[in-house]
């Protein structure tokens, strides 16, 4: 009996947040909510996770649920089942919010191996792309070289179990990608080390950097083949981008070097979303994001 309480609890609680309290509450069901609640809180291994994780918040959360359980046990005792019922459902809320705070291991682990097998299978695409379209002068550039060693030592990670430091790995390796990908589309990287000078300056910079973006995507659309739902998300940011770039060019042709900015800014925001949607995560400039 005792192992079923963790699926039951689970059964309790992706419902507290959402179950309408009825109108005549059965004595039977509140004592029962009551008692698996205590349960839980008392001696399950999700408490024992929640009370060891040094989570400040999920403790706290923790903390609150046990509060409105004692405030249902005592409502219960006193026979204000509708009261009870209330106290015993903000008392899961509580428990919830904290276990989402500290996820299973094991549930971590599942999650972690799903983007890690995403991110492989995204960043192969692109590594492969790059050295077809280098052509057999490019493909012993140290850059790319690089690229392909850091997909090997994620592939590594992967096999003793360490996906987290496996998908860290694939984010540099993608980083690696999209700059030499961009290089080869004759983009400039920029670099925010050194701000402009003057606000014009900085507009054409946004301006420069928006166009590399906006090279990249059919790159990113012909090699990633993303599916029709999201290429239609896709041309939507893209024709967004498209029309704020225009606003910015004519705000900077009239003076308005601020406004320019904060137009160009949006329209790299609408380009760095449909490479996401593509299955791109770009890498953020040195200076002010957009």
């Amino acid at each position: 009996m005792r192992a079923g309480v963790p699926l039951l609890a689970s059964a309790l609680l992706l419902g507290a947040s959402t179950a309408a309290l009825p109108q005549e509450v059965s004595q039977a069901q509140v004592e029962q909510r009551v008692r698996l609640t205590a349960r839980l809180i008392a001696d399950s291994p999700t408490a024992q996770r929640i009370v060891t994780s040094g989570q400040r918040d999920a403790v706290a959360h923790f903390d609150e649920g046990r509060v409105h359980q004692a405030l249902a046990e005592d409502l219960l005792a006193r026979g204000d089942l509708a009261g009870a019922r209330r106290a015993v459902d903000e008392a899961l809320r509580h428990i919830s919010l904290a276990r989402r705070l500290v996820p299973d291991a094991r549930a971590r682990q599942a999650a972690a191996r799903q983007r890690y097998e995403q991110l492989l299978a995204s960043t192969s695409r692109l590594i492969e792309a790059w050295r077809a379209r280098a052509g057999p002068s490019g493909t012993d550039s140290g850059e790319l070289l690089q690229a392909t060693s850091l997909l090997d030592a994620a592939r590594h990670l992967e096999q003793d179990g360490r996906y987290e430091q496996a998908n860290q790995t694939l984010a540099a390796t993608e980083r690696q990608v999209l700059a030499g990908m961009n290089r080869l589309l004759h983009a400039t990287t920029l670099d925010y080390t050194e701000r402009a000078t003057t606000p014009a300056e900085e507009v054409a910079l946004e301006l420069a950097r928006q166009q590399g973006l906006a090279e990249l995507l059919p790159l990113a659309l012909s090699e990633l083949h993303p599916a029709p739902e999201a290429l239609a998300l896709i041309e939507r940011y893209r024709a967004q981008s498209q029309a704020l770039r225009a606003q910015a060019l004519q705000s900077a042709q009239r003076g308005e070097a601020e406004l320019a900015l904060v137009q160009v800014r949006s329209a790299i925001l609408h380009l760095q979303r449909a490479l996401a949607a593509a299955g791109v995560t770009t890498p953020p400039a040195n200076g002010s994001p957009p």
